[in-house]
């Protein structure tokens, strides 16, 4: 069998996946310039009408959509939280205690870092900022921050974005890992249809708790079926044993639907969770197809070092970048007293920024990221790159 870069794949055969880095390298980032762009110009989350020049507007007009960047690290850690459970297993998670002790290896001292760092920030800086958003991150209350400290501040609107407003995301993930052994099991399973079957419970409980609970939709509960579209993607991508070669087309056709989607979601301002399906559906389709050809040149793109190294680096970058952002902003110059110098400044500190979160990342995440694994097989981190034996993609 032939993949659609040329080369001939074997059942055995393994290929390296740094696009997935890339990937979550671009939605960190893309949520950085987010946060900048709402500390430049607030006025979307203060409810009135923007008194930036026109030109400014339009600038920051495509990063107000930073929830969908997140719903986009949902979708991949389903997808390759999946694939990795394919390294050199059945797909299955076999010792529940060893799985989520590395889970909480992997996630929480950074996690507990930069929620320190959050606290510290909160009381020196953000409470000194008035309006928007740092109205959203105060007060610190003992209540939002044992919240914090147990993760399940998503739980409760008041306590949602207090103290760090990317934490909930963090929570909700947690969460998920509980029942990842158990949607994993069901993907596993030889019967016809039990992925779908998979997706489609996910999806259905999802639905039930938005329209049933109350402030449901607040709670996010659909990243539920984000997380099991990734891993749907990634049981397709990977078969074990599969002598079937298989077409990039539909994932190539999947893509394209979720874009055009999307385009029409966002220009008729659906709610949120329709907004995400498009997401879920453009970051699934392309994990798939460039699983399986990863020498596709935007695969290819995807991987090269920059991005690689932002990507690697993305969980601490996403984490701690506000809080720095915000010391940023309350130690400006006095110079920067209008919206475009505002925005003109916090892009000039980016890099410093990414610098100060890349010494986060090598303190705080790194030590626990190494020989850290998802599944019992794999003597190294779950976070990619990863060696898989893949489904061959065929060029006939």
């Amino acid at each position: 069998m032939r993949n659609g870069a040329g080369e001939w794949l074997g059942l055995s055969t393994s290929e390296r996946l740094p696009f997935l880095e890339g990937m979550r390298g671009i939605l960190a980032i893309y949520v950085v310039l987010g946060h900048i762009a709402s500390m430049a110009d607030p006025s979307g989350l203060a409810g009135r009408a923007s008194d930036s020049p026109p030109w400014m507007q339009r600038l920051l007009a495509p990063f107000a959509y930073g929830h969908l960047a997140v719903a986009g690290f949902i979708v991949l850690s389903g997808f390759c939280l999946q694939l990795s459970l394919y390294a050199s297993g059945n797909g299955t998670v076999k010792h529940l205690g060893r799985f989520f002790l590395r889970r909480a290896r992997r996630i929480l001292p950074t996690y507990y870092a930069a929620l320190i760092l959050s606290l510290l920030v909160c009381f020196t800086v953000t409470n000194f900022i008035a309006g928007m958003p740092f109205a959203l991150y105060v007060p610190v209350t003992p209540e939002n921050t044992l919240a914090h400290i147990f993760l399940i501040h998503n739980w409760s609107p008041d306590w949602m974005y207090k103290i760090n407003g990317v934490m909930w995301s963090i929570a909700i993930e947690a969460q998920l890992y509980i029942v990842f052994p158990a949607l994993a099991w069901i993907v596993s399973r030889r019967a016809t249809g039990s992925r779908w079957g998979m997706l489609a419970g996910a999806c259905a409980v999802a639905a039930i708790v938005t329209v049933t609970l109350p402030n449901g939709p607040k709670l996010y509960p659909w990243y539920l079926a984000l997380f099991a579209t990734g891993m749907f993607a990634a049981s397709l991508a990977y078969r074990p044993l599969s002598q079937r070669a298989v077409s990039l087309a539909p994932g190539w056709i999947a893509a394209v639907v979720s874009v055009v989607y999307l385009a029409f979601a966002i220009a008729l301002r659906w709610e949120l969770p329709l907004r995400d399906i498009g997401i879920a559906g453009l970051v699934s389709a392309l994990a798939y197809v460039w699983t399986m050809d990863s020498h596709h040149w935007l695969a290819r793109a995807l991987g090269n070092r920059p991005l690689y190294w932002l990507g690697s680096m993305s969980y601490s970058l996403y984490l701690v970048h506000h809080p720095i952002q915000q010391v940023f902003y309350f130690w400006r110059p006095a110079l920067v007293n209008s919206n475009e110098r505002v925005l003109i400044y916090l892009t000039a500190v980016l890099p410093i920024n990414i610098a100060l979160a890349w010494l986060f990342y090598r303190v705080f995440e790194r030590p626990f990221a190494r020989g850290n694994s998802d599944t019992d097989q794999e003597p190294q981190d779950a976070f990619f790159p990863k060696r898989f034996p893949l489904r061959a993609a065929t060029d006939d």
